[in-house]
Formats: structure tokens, C-alpha cells, sequence
């Protein structure tokens, strides 16, 4: 978990207990980002760099989050690093799986992005979802995040309070990002 990233010790291992409980932490950022014409997602158009941005995993600030993957775009099935750099010098390493991606309109909404679920070791155990949407009627684009977690590890459960502020500080920052 600490020091340098080595994506390779986390390529093995199993996923969190995914068991829900009622106390479990829901999320759910958007942030409006610009507008496209209606209809779906404009080749080139700001939708369109989002979402390859998110598939390079590329969704935290690099003053919070370095991004540790084996290849791009991200795949269902790749096991991606999370290079926690936040509070220098402590660095953290951890990772999650990918469960799935998608890239699709419903009708209302166009989404592309990925989901994934963390790996035993990590300090969170749960699941996220990034993406970028566009509202098919309006052109309005949004990016999202929807995640829900609780502690991990001992530690996490132990320092709580501090590691739920951070996981929200993270999440707010990666949406402005």
C-alpha cells in the first residue's frame, strides 16, 4: 500500500466481500461542463475528449491522483493502479478492477466511461462509476461520478472521519478536473 506503484501485486487479487449494508456511503457528483449541439456525441467535440480522458483513466488532478494502468483505453477486466500522492512525501498505492465499461445513448442520455470495484488491500472497499453524459434534447454535457463505499482496512475504519474527507476532497477534485 505504501511507496512506489507496483501494479503487478495487485493483478491478482480478489475483490472486496461486495455485501451491501445499509450503512454503506452513497455518492453522487455531476458538474455541468459545456454543451454540444443536440443529438449524439460530436466526433472531436468536448464529449467525445472527456470520455477518452476517462478511459485513459486520467481523471484526478496529478497533484492528487497518478494514474497506473497497463494500457489505454481501460477494459473491462484491467486492474488499474491509484498512485495516491495527495499529502507528499506520503504516497499511497492501491487499485481496483474494471467491471465494466459502456459508451451509449438510452434515449435521453449519451454515457462512456468505466465502473470499477476495489481490490482487498484497498483502504476503500466498494464500487465507482466515472463518466461523462450528454443530454441527447439539450447538448448539455456533464461529468459523474457515483460511487458507493465503506472503510476497507483497518485503518480506513480506524481514521474514518479523516479518510472520508479525503475520499470527498478527491472526489470533488477529479469532477472539477
Amino acid at each position: 500500500m505504501f511507496g512506489a506503484p507496483q501494479l503487478a501485486r495487485w493483478s491478482t487479487r480478489p475483490f472486496h466481500d461486495m455485501t451491501r449494508y445499509p450503512t454503506d456511503r452513497e455518492d453522487s457528483y455531476e458538474l455541468d461542463a459545456t454543451t454540444e449541439p443536440p443529438g449524439p456525441p460530436v466526433p472531436l467535440g468536448p464529449f467525445r475528449r472527456v470520455a477518452e480522458a476517462i478511459m485513459r483513466y486520467e481523471i484526478f488532478p496529478p497533484a492528487v491522483v497518478l494514474p497506473v494502468v497497463a494500457r489505454t483505453p481501460v477494459a473491462r477486466g484491467d486492474t488499474i493502479g491509484i498512485h495516491f500522492v495527495r499529502f507528499r512525501p506520503l504516497r499511497l498505492f492501491f487499485a481496483a478492477r474494471v467491471i465494466d465499461t459502456f459508451d451509449g445513448g438510452d434515449g435521453r442520455w449519451w454515457h462512456a466511461g468505466f465502473t470499477y470495484r476495489t481490490l482487498v488491500g484497498h483502504p476503500e472497499l466498494g464500487e465507482e462509476t466515472f463518466a461523462v453524459e450528454k443530454e441527447l434534447a439539450t447538448g448539455r454535457v456533464r461529468v459523474a461520478l457515483r460511487s458507493w463505499s465503506r472503510p476497507g482496512t483497518t485503518l480506513a475504519r480506524l481514521g474514518n472521519g479523516l479518510a472520508r474527507r479525503v475520499q470527498v476532497d478527491a472526489s470533488n477534485r477529479a469532477c472539477a478536473h
